[in-house]
């Protein structure tokens, strides 16, 4: 089995590798610190399993996901590792088509056990978040949406991600090959849909979502 490791956090994703390492048939085929390189490795490696953090600077673990699944057509699956367990996370991270989440604070064996259920074609969720996941099935607080960034497009939280860490306009156009005068739309209609009219703010919102890690 061929696995990507994903984590902003160097010590993580040496601890993770060193795991993965000392268990038979799991090889590891690559490891990133950002989203847009897990999604290069992806591409290039073709995994089985990603795992990955949702925090991470670039590219979010939640949008990482969604290219992921859409790109390789189902075939690589998803796993969520994270430190996050509120409703809005485990929410998005599997309308994004994550097959697994387990929280950091499982013991490791649990990773692996929720790696190889998801490469059974199964679904994988932490007993830590059981009543979580149960809350939201039960349609609990439905009509609340707890995570006002759900209003944004994807190429808006793109550009969201992007401003809050300090990227500059010319330097977003580039990335996504379009016109400054198009980020700045973009970034208009993300101040507008969330009400908020400085960066400062929409860092705060972004840190607080888990979108951008705290300096």
């Amino acid at each position: 089995m061929k696995i990507v490791i994903a984590d902003d956090h160097q010590v993580v994703l040496d601890g993770l590798l060193s795991c993965f390492q000392a268990i038979p048939g799991i090889e590891v085929v690559g490891t990133a610190t950002n989203g847009a390189d897990l999604i290069d490795i992806v591409l290039k490696e073709e995994p089985d399993i990603a795992v990955i953090d949702i925090t991470m600077p670039g590219l979010n673990g939640i949008e990482a996901c969604e290219q992921i699944v859409k790109q390789t057509e189902g075939r690589v699956k998803v796993a969520i590792l994270t430190m996050h367990q509120d409703r809005e996370f485990v929410s998005a991270a599997f309308k994004a088509g994550a097959s697994a989440f387990i929280v950091k604070s499982s013991a490791f064996s649990e990773l692996g056990t929720a790696v190889n259920t998801i490469s059974e074609g199964r679904t994988y969720i932490s007993p830590a978040i059981s009543d979580v996941v149960l809350h939201e099935m039960l349609g609990a607080d439905a009509l609340e949406d707890r995570n006002p960034l759900s209003v944004l497009t994807s190429r808006e939280m793109q550009t969201f991600q992007l401003l809050v860490e300090g990227v500059n306009v010319k330097e977003i156009s580039f990335r996504f090959g379009i016109s400054p005068k198009t980020v700045h739309a973009h970034r208009a209609a993300i101040m507008n849909k969330l009400g908020i009219n400085n960066i400062a703010d929409l860092t705060k919102l972004a840190i607080r979502h888990g979108i951008t890690p705290v300096d």
